[in-house]
C-alpha cells in the first residue's frame, strides 16, 4: 500500500509542476509578458518595454497595450465585416458567417441591425444564434 501512495504522490507532484508551467505559459501568451527573476510574470513585455498587469477586477489587458493596437483591431474587424457583407450579397454565406456578421455588428454598437443578423443566422440553423435568441 505504501508503494501505491508513493506513486500517487509522485504523480500529484508531476501534475502540479506541469499545470504550473502551463499556467505560466498561458499568462505569458495572453499578456505578452515574460517572467523575471525578481517580480515574476508581467514586468517586461516581449519588446523589453515596462508592462504591469492590471489589478484584479480591472481591465484584463496589460497596461502596456497601446491604443494603436486597439485601433488596428477595430480596423481588422471592420474589414472582416465588409468582406462578410460582400460574400453575403453574393450568396456565399452560411449560418456561421451570418452569426459572425451579427457579432461584428453588435461590436460596433448597432444593436437593432445586429438583431436582424441574429434572426437570419437562427433561421439558417446556427445553434449559437438560436441559443442567443431563446435567452432574450
Amino acid at each position: 500500500m505504501d508503494a501505491v501512495i508513493a506513486r500517487l504522490r509522485l504523480a500529484a507532484d508531476y501534475l502540479k509542476r506541469e499545470s504550473s508551467a502551463a499556467v505560466e505559459e498561458l499568462v505569458e501568451t495572453a499578456f505578452h509578458a515574460v517572467p523575471t527573476s525578481t517580480a515574476g510574470v508581467g514586468e517586461l513585455d516581449r519588446g523589453g518595454k515596462s508592462c504591469a498587469l492590471p489589478p484584479t477586477g480591472g481591465d484584463p489587458r496589460p497596461a502596456c497595450l497601446s491604443t494603436t493596437t486597439q485601433e488596428q483591431q477595430k480596423l481588422r474587424f471592420r474589414k472582416e465585416l465588409e468582406i462578410l457583407l460582400v460574400e453575403e450579397k453574393e450568396g456565399k454565406s452560411d449560418c456561421k458567417a451570418l452569426r459572425r456578421i451579427a457579432e461584428l455588428t453588435e461590436l460596433f454598437n448597432d444593436e437593432q441591425q445586429a438583431q436582424v443578423w441574429w434572426h437570419r443566422a437562427a433561421l439558417e440553423g446556427d445553434p449559437v444564434a438560436i441559443m442567443m435568441l431563446t435567452e432574450d
